[in-house]
């Protein structure tokens, strides 16, 4: 990996608390719990929140104090070309790979049924000990319900070891400026307690469907905290 793109995620997520962090605090009456479920934890680690809004990216390093050794995250976001559909209206015109890249964002590969290849960037960064977030849904909330499971994360621990830390997002679901702008919105972001691969996935050759279930119980316990 390149050191610009490790620097410049590294800064600008610090920088997230200096902006991100008062505005939410002030406007979406934001409050962090569990943190504490953080200390003394060690990389890799997975981050895995469930997914309400395109905001999402910009809330979950505010979980790290400034300067914690653990930023910067690397996000696993969707093939690079989806972002260039219409879904995304003028937003298509900014979302490209070196946007993300910056921003720590690296696309998983379409075409593929194979999370060796369509995950080979987020492997390497596991494997050098680092932070990588992933939506254990794979996409964002249609409904403001959690979504399906996909097999991405259970792969991913499986195959690095890394630490998951469930996060549950409540919520940035369909948030409105004038709700954000007359403080009608309260986001609650819940740090759990982190999950260990021999506690999740405990199997000498597993199936995609056995991934999807460790997808499954991390979601579940997101679940169990949003009630």
């Amino acid at each position: 990996m390149k050191k610009f793109y490790y620097y410049i995620p590294l800064i600008l997520q610090n920088l997230f608390f200096v902006t991100f962090f008062p505005l939410y605090k002030f406007f979406l009456k934001l409050e962090i719990k569990g943190q504490e479920n953080l200390k003394d934890i060690k990389r890799p680690i997975i981050l895995a929140p469930n997914h309400t809004s395109e905001l999402d990216p910009t809330i979950i390093p505010l979980i790290f104090s400034p300067l914690s050794f653990l930023l910067p995250i690397y996000s696993v976001i969707y093939p690079i070309e989806k972002y260039k559909t219409p879904d995304f209206k003028w937003r298509r015109y900014i979302y490209g790979k070196l946007f993300f890249n910056i921003l720590g964002g690296y696309s998983s590969y379409s075409g593929s049924k194979d999370y060796s290849k369509s995950l080979k960037d987020h492997i390497f960064i596991l494997k050098q000990g680092k932070t990588v977030s992933i939506f254990p849904e794979g996409q964002m909330t249609l409904d403001g319900k959690i979504g399906k499971p996909r097999g991405g994360l259970g792969y991913l621990v499986y195959t690095t070891e890394a630490v998951i830390v469930p996060i549950a997002v409540d919520t940035l679901f369909n948030l409105k400026f004038k709700e954000f702008i007359l403080r009608q919105r309260k986001v609650v972001i819940t740090v759990l307690s982190p999950i260990y691969k021999k506690d999740i996935i405990d199997l000498t050759n597993p199936t995609a469907e056995d991934f999807r279930a460790v997808s499954q119980k991390v979601l579940d316990r997101i679940q169990e905290i949003m009630g």
